[in-house]
């Protein structure tokens, strides 16, 4: 199955109510929205594939894609996005949530060379779905980033299938920053690390909200943390780094473990998890703040 990675944006403004010529007017704002996403070891893909968006807000919007687009979110880490609209004209004013629509049928994840059905239990009656209130200025620009963290939303149940219960955040491009670093060699050849004879497997940087907060591998609890990033060995610097792009200015507490890999997102795994102490970190927008470990 080849799909492309480009989303077909353009000519998409025929098909929005109240889009129009009028991307002037003190009544309406243009949205920008992208995808990016959080890491997960299992997979080499996890395609998803979207045929519209649709806004709640002064009146409700359906944006239908021309086509039905795939995209493996594996491709969109480290700071990377895909455009999903481009400067769609809608009404100003305050919006409710936004919502995905996705095409179940023609998605899927890929472990070892080997695609299985990727089963989204939310897609038939709500889509992917945000309930985070925006405003859209009148006559403004605004540009969003949705992110998919996919070590909290892909799931294996009992008889094997995969299902992806999607874990979202809707984040504001203006007001975000990013949070980057390095990992001494020495947590990552610990020997006390559960992956086994490979060093690039399993070495995760946590982020949770607030200062000093509470560092716990992800149970699918109030206490998960917000986002998370894989530590990888750059050949160039001889250095293992990580990044996380699209955090909203704010405090938060990073960690590290080397044990990501038996995170399962739905249980308490904190026998078998284990992590650095946390490190406080400020975030300031369109800043980029450095944390080693």
């Amino acid at each position: 199955m080849n799909y492309s990675k480009f989303l077909p944006v353009l000519g998409v403004c025929a098909l929005v109510t109240a889009c129009g010529g009028n991307s002037g007017s003190s009544s309406s704002s243009r949205l920008s929205l992208a995808i990016t996403d959080g890491p997960v070891e299992m997979a080499d893909a996890v395609v998803v594939v979207f045929d519209s968006v649709e806004l709640q807000g002064p009146e409700r919007t359906e944006i239908t894609l021309d086509e039905a687009v795939a995209i493996n979110l594996l491709d969109y880490q480290n700071g990377e996005s895909l455009l999903l609209l481009d400067g769609v004209t809608l009404p100003a004013g305050e919006y409710q949530w936004i919502r995905l629509g996705v095409v179940e049928a023609e998605s899927y994840i890929e472990i070892d060379g080997m695609q299985y059905p990727l089963e989204i239990p939310s897609s038939a009656q709500t889509g992917l779905k945000m309930n985070r209130g925006f405003t859209l200025a009148a006559g403004g620009i605004s540009q969003f980033t949705i992110d998919f963290d996919l070590r909290k939303s892909v799931h294996q149940e009992g008889t094997g299938d995969y299902k992806l219960r999607p874990t979202l955040r809707l984040v504001d491009n203006l007001e975000v920053g990013v949070i980057s670093g390095t990992v001494s060699d020495a947590l990552i050849t610990d020997v006390e690390c559960d992956n086994g004879d490979n060093n690039d497997m399993g070495n995760v940087v946590y982020l949770y909200s607030g200062l000093d907060a509470t560092v716990l591998d992800v149970q699918g609890a109030e206490t998960d943390p917000l986002a998370s990033a894989n530590v990888e060995f750059n050949t160039d610097t001889g250095l293992y780094e990580y990044t996380l792009a699209f955090v909203a200015a704010g405090d938060y507490t990073l960690a590290f473990t080397c044990d990501a890999v038996l995170d399962d997102p739905l249980l308490d795994d904190s026998a078998v998890v284990t992590f650095t102490a946390g490190t406080n970190v400020s975030v300031t927008a369109d800043e980029v703040s450095t944390v080693d470990f």
